[in-house]
Order: C-alpha cells, then structure tokens, then sequence
C-alpha cells in the first residue's frame, strides 16, 4: 500500500498523527505500507506502457492500493496523480472524484443538493456583496465560510446585519484570493452536531459533538465535549447516501439537528 501524505508522518502537522496510526497497524496487519509525498511524484503519460510512474527519479513497482490522505489541501497536482494511478488501474481509497467533491464546500453542497439531500441554503459569495440579497435569501444570523477550510478554520457566525457588512468589507478588500459561501444558519444545532463514519456503505461510529458554553463551532480542535452515539437509522441512512453521492469509500459526515426532528448535512470529509 502506499499512502499519500504531503508532510512529515513524524511532526505535529495536523494528520500526521493519524498517518502514524496508519503505520503502526499496517506492521501489525503485515501489510507493507511506504508514506510517500505526491508532489515528488512524476507523471510520465505514454500510450506504450500500462505503468509508469517515477518517485524521487526511480521507478516504482504497481502497489496493490492507494490510500490519499491530503484532505482539504489536495492540490491540482496531488489530483492530478490520483488520476494517473486511477487511470493504470490501481484502487485509490478515497476516489480522485470524491478527494474533489470534498475539497470544495460548494461543491459538496451542489452534489448532495442535486440527490434531494438536505443541507443548509448556501450561497456562492461575489465583491462586491449584495447584502439585501442574502438577507432575503437567508437571513441573519448567517455562517461565511472559505470554501477550502478545514478543522473548523475559515468558519464564522456573523450574528447580524451590521456584522456581516464588516467582515465582507473586510474579506472583500483584502484580495486574499480566496473564496467564500454564505450559509443558513441551523439555530437547534447551534454547537452541536454528529460525526458518522461511513465506510463502504455502513456506518461504523459516530460522536456528539457539544461545544462549550455558548462557542459556535464543535470542531475537537476548539473546546467540545465529545461522546459517543447512536444515530437512529434515518440519520445513518443520510449519512450513507451523503458518502455515495460524493463517491467516498471512507467518510466523515456531519449532521446538524433541526427543530422539527429532522437533519440537515453540514459537510463531508
């Protein structure tokens, strides 16, 4: 197996910890597992052979299975290697396709809206901001989010109005060069939601997620109170048809609570 992994397994770069877990059980499983950074790939696309690929300069035997674990900073290039292995038939565990879906939160939200999945009303933010737009669209208080994010980073609650006409004038003249969308803000699950591990189909675990205090965001990076859940089988099938829809071997969903008993699909992972 190789597994892809764009920083040292040994620091304390988010994720590096989990790669290390992948290590540890791969050597007790006696499955030979090789950490490798897809960007000292070098793709060589030829009609003559059925495999090539180059690492660090030297050629590479085929690997049985590819595990990608870039997450949110998948670049176009780590992609682009997904679809070379993909395309000289190796299995990739997640899929180019759901590494993609995934890496970008209006997208998620543009798949899973198309399968009649619920989600929050998003909207695709554009300078300058036309603020009675969103405000009829969605009201206040209302999420912005980068749609590249991830562990809760990027991820505000503007409370009202005149909130969010600073922040937009901020982000706005700050030519940061990054993307935003505007989302409905689900008041019940204010702090709280549920993480479901989806893998092939079936959900295996899940966690409530309770911020502290009056804290908005339930991300474990920030201060959240976590404890384990049983999710009733139409939140388990949610979270299933969210994973197949995004094409995702492997998948954390979060699910937010509305007032009336059903959920909502806050995003995949």
């Amino acid at each position: 197996c190789w597994l892809l992994f764009h920083e040292d397994p040994q620091s304390d770069y988010p994720g590096a910890y989990a790669v290390r877990q992948f290590i540890e059980t791969a050597a007790k499983m006696d499955i030979e597992l090789a950490v490798m950074n897809p960007q000292d790939f070098d793709l060589v696309v030829d009609r003559e052979s059925n495999w090539s690929a180059l690492y660090k300069g030297q050629s590479l035997e085929k690997p049985d299975f590819v595990i990608p674990r870039m997450g949110s900073e998948t670049t176009y290039f780590m992609l682009a290697v997904l679809r070379h292995l993909e395309h000289q038939g190796i299995r990739v565990i997640n899929s180019s396709l759901g590494m993609d879906a995934v890496a970008d939160k209006l997208m998620t939200q543009q798949i899973l809206s198309a399968q009649n999945l619920p989600v929050p009303k998003t909207i695709l933010a554009k300078f300058p901001v036309d603020i009675d737009f969103v405000e009829n669209e969605i009201g206040f208080p209302v999420v912005v989010k980068s749609l590249r994010g991830t562990r809760g980073s990027g991820v505000v609650l503007c409370e009202t109005r005149e909130h969010f006409q600073g922040l937009v004038n901020l982000i706005g003249h700050a030519d940061m060069g990054t993307d935003f969308i505007f989302q409905e803000y689900i008041k019940h699950s204010h702090g709280r939601d549920v993480r479901m591990m989806v893998v092939f189909g079936e959900v295996i675990a899940a966690v409530d997620r309770q911020a502290e205090g009056e804290l908005f965001k339930s991300n474990i990076e920030d201060s959240t109170a976590l404890s384990p859940f049983d999710p009733p089988k139409d939140m388990q099938k949610l979270a299933i048809e969210a994973a197949k829809a995004l094409q995702l071997d492997i998948a954390g969903v979060d699910i937010l609570f509305e007032e009336d008993g059903t959920y909502r699909i806050l995003e995949a992972n």
